[in-house]
C-alpha cells in the first residue's frame, strides 16, 4: 500500500497535534514531522522525500505563502494543501498563486482534511467551498474587464454558454454531483464539459480554472443559455 508522506506546518502546537491525530486515522497517510514555522518547511523539504505539506499560513520567521513558494521554486517538489483560520484574500489568492494545490479552512470536518491530502497528492485541487466566493471577488477586485471585451475572450477562446454556466456553478463551490444536479444532466456529461473547460483555459484542475477565469474576468458574465 503506497503510504502519502505528509509534513504539518503549523506555529501552534495544539494544532500540530489535532491534525495529527487526524491524519493518523488513516493507514495510508503517515506524519513525517511537524514543524513550527515555514523557514523550517522548506529545510526539512529541502533534505527529505514529502509528499504533501499542510501549511498553515501566519507564521513567525517565514509565512506559509513565503514557505510556499520556496517550496514550489524545487524540482519534483511536494503539493501544498494550505490549511488556516482565515478565509480572506490577504492570503487565498497569494498561496494559490505561490503554487498552492488546495485551500482549506481550519473548521473543515476531519474527513475532508483526509480527503484533500489525497486529492492534492494526486495531483486534483482541493478547496474549500466557504471560501469560493471569496477566491472570486478578490481576484475580480484585481482584474477588470469590460464587457465587450470579455466577450470577445469567451468567444476566442471556444467556450460555451454552458461552459460559462458550469465555471460559474463552480466558483459558487458545488461539486460535479450538485452541478449535474442544478443542470439536470448527467455527472459524466459534467466531466466531459469541466475537461472541455481545462483544456480550453490550458488549466490542470477545479481551482486553476477559478483562478484563471476570474483574473479572465470570465465568472459571472451574463450569458444567453
Amino acid at each position: 500500500m503506497e503510504q502519502i508522506k505528509v509534513l504539518i506546518v503549523d506555529d501552534e502546537p495544539l494544532i500540530r497535534n489535532a491534525l495529527g491525530t487526524i491524519l493518523a486515522t488513516d493507514q495510508r497517510i503517515v506524519t513525517l514531522q511537524s514543524v513550527d514555522n515555514g523557514l523550517k518547511a522548506v529545510e526539512f523539504c529541502r533534505d527529505n522525500e514529502v509528499d504533501v505539506v499542510l501549511m498553515d499560513l501566519q507564521m513567525p520567521i517565514m509565512d506559509g505563502v513565503e514557505a510556499t513558494r520556496e517550496i514550489k521554486a524545487a524540482r519534483n517538489s511536494p503539493a501544498i494543501l494550505a490549511i488556516t483560520a482565515f478565509s480572506s484574500d490577504d492570503y487565498l489568492v497569494p498561496v494559490l498563486a505561490a503554487g498552492a494545490g488546495g485551500y482549506l479552512v481550519k473548521d473543515t470536518e476531519p474527513a475532508e482534511i483526509i480527503s484533500a491530502i489525497h486529492a492534492v497528492h494526486n495531483g486534483t485541487a482541493a478547496i474549500s467551498p466557504s471560501v469560493s466566493s471569496d477566491l472570486v471577488s478578490a481576484i475580480q477586485s484585481a482584474y477588470r474587464d469590460t464587457s465587450q471585451e470579455v466577450r470577445d475572450l469567451i468567444e476566442d477562446l471556444g467556450l460555451t454558454a454552458r461552459e460559462v454556466e458550469i465555471l460559474n456553478l463552480l466558483a459558487k463551490g458545488l461539486n460535479n454531483t450538485e452541478i449535474s444536479r442544478k443542470l439536470k444532466i448527467s455527472e459524466a456529461t459534467v466531466k466531459t464539459h469541466m475537461a472541455k473547460i481545462f483544456s480550453k483555459l490550458e488549466v490542470r484542475d477545479r481551482v486553476q480554472a477559478l483562478v484563471t477565469a476570474t483574473r479572465m474576468g470570465l465568472i459571472e458574465i451574463p450569458r444567453d443559455q
